[in-house]
């Protein structure tokens, strides 16, 4: 799966008196990929090891300034020179065996951290964040009534005795939820668009939805994302300017391989 698509400025902090080392991996090879023609893609393996294939250096940024309430969008990354776009590297990391025998989710809330760190090591990163006016997206309810779409139904499932009617399932082009919170679900049926999205819904339930479109309008009768929202789900999707949080760089250098 590809990195989802998480600042950290010294190498210390303090909690309750006492210096906290940050986390890093304990070691790390990176190297310029030599496949440009497969889609990057970033996973933990067993052992404590991350790796990344192909990925751009944009992306790894990305991950490091993720937070588990928002991913960064490549539209949030500003003054990144253009080899952080174009070109691809491999990263292969291990953690040290306390960290690498954690759970999977506890591994994943560390990697933003983790990677900072080896951006920082590797590649000087230095950036900061400021809050800029941006074009986002704003997401409404396109009936005034407040009347949903066909394929998007308040949830009276219980999921403590019904758990599996509570899921989200994934596929290109197609999204299906049972049980899903509202905020959630905005999240996830605007994932694609490579804007920051605004919910004005006010949907604040679960919901049970369907929603599927055209990632490619080139070569399909499906609607694109835009349509389909409306169609199936009753929202509508406004272009807007509004302040939003970006990631300014700073400086950041090509890494030595190895």
């Amino acid at each position: 799966m590809a990195a989802q698509p998480y600042v950290l400025a010294v190498a210390w902090s303090l909690f309750a008196g006492q210096a906290v080392e940050k986390p890093v991996f304990e070691v790390a090879t990176i190297k310029r990929s030599a496949n440009l023609n497969d889609g990057g893609t970033s996973s933990w393996r067993p052992g404590g090891v991350f790796r990344a294939v192909n990925v751009p250096v944009r992306t790894l940024v990305m991950i490091a300034y993720e937070t588990p309430q928002r991913a960064l969008l490549p539209t949030q990354v500003l003054d990144a020179p253009d080899w952080t776009v174009s070109d691809r590297y491999d990263v292969v990391a291990k953690v040290d065996p306390s960290v690498a025998a954690l759970p999977p989710p506890e591994l994943f809330r560390k990697l933003p951290a983790l990677m900072h760190s080896l951006l920082q090591e590797r590649f000087t990163l230095k950036a900061h964040q400021e809050t800029r006016e941006r074009p986002v997206f704003v997401v409404r309810i396109a009936d005034s009534s407040g009347k949903l779409g066909p394929h998007l139904h308040a949830s009276s499932t219980n999921c403590e005795a019904e758990r599996s009617k509570c899921f989200i399932r994934f596929f290109p082009g197609h999204i299906t939820a049972g049980a899903w919170a509202g905020d959630a679900m905005i999240r996830a049926v605007t994932a694609s668009l490579e804007r920051v999205v605004i919910d004005k819904t006010g949907l604040t339930g679960k919901y049970d939805f369907d929603l599927e479109w055209s990632p490619d309008q080139t070569a399909t009768d499906k609607p694109s994302i835009f349509t389909a929202l409306r169609e199936q789900l009753g929202l509508t999707i406004d272009s807007e300017r509004a302040p939003v949080e970006v990631l300014v760089i700073d400086h950041i250098e090509k890494p030595t391989e190895d």
